[in-house]
C-alpha cells in the first residue's frame, strides 16, 4: 500500500514538472530547480532532528535527553542515518543548483 502511494507521487511530480516545463519552458526548469534546491537545503538544516516551535519549547530538551540515553550502538547507527541523509541532502542541493543554472541559462539565451 505504501509503495503504491509513492508511486503515485511520483507520477503526481512527474505530471507536475513536465506540465511546468511545457508552459513555462526553460523558466520552469529554473524553478523546479530552485524548488529542489530548497528543499535539499531545508533537510540539511534539519539534519539532527525535529526543531522545535514556541509552542513545544520542550521538544528540543526531550531529544537531547533521548540521545544521551542512548547506547553506543545506537548512536553509531544514528550517525550513521545522518551521514546518509546529510549525502542524499547534499546531492539534491547540487542537482537544484544544476537544474536553476540551465533553466535560467537557456532562459536567458532564449530572450535574446
Amino acid at each position: 500500500m505504501l509503495i503504491a502511494i509513492a508511486v503515485l507521487g511520483w507520477i503526481c511530480a512527474a505530471a507536475l514538472a513536465t506540465w511546468l516545463v511545457s508552459l513555462l519552458g526553460f523558466f520552469g526548469i529554473g524553478l523546479i530547480g530552485v524548488t529542489t534546491w530548497f528543499v535539499g537545503s531545508w533537510i540539511d538544516l534539519e539534519k539532527e532532528g525535529t526543531v522545535g516551535h514556541e509552542l513545544t519549547p520542550g521538544l528540543y530538551a526531550d531529544q537531547i535527553r533521548a540521545q544521551q540515553g542512548m547506547s553506543r550502538a545506537e548512536r553509531a547507527a544514528m550517525r550513521s542515518e545522518q551521514s546518509l541523509t546529510r549525502r542524499k541532502a547534499q546531492f539534491f542541493k547540487y542537482l537544484g543548483m544544476g537544474l536553476t543554472a540551465i533553466g535560467l541559462g537557456g532562459f536567458l539565451i532564449y530572450q535574446l
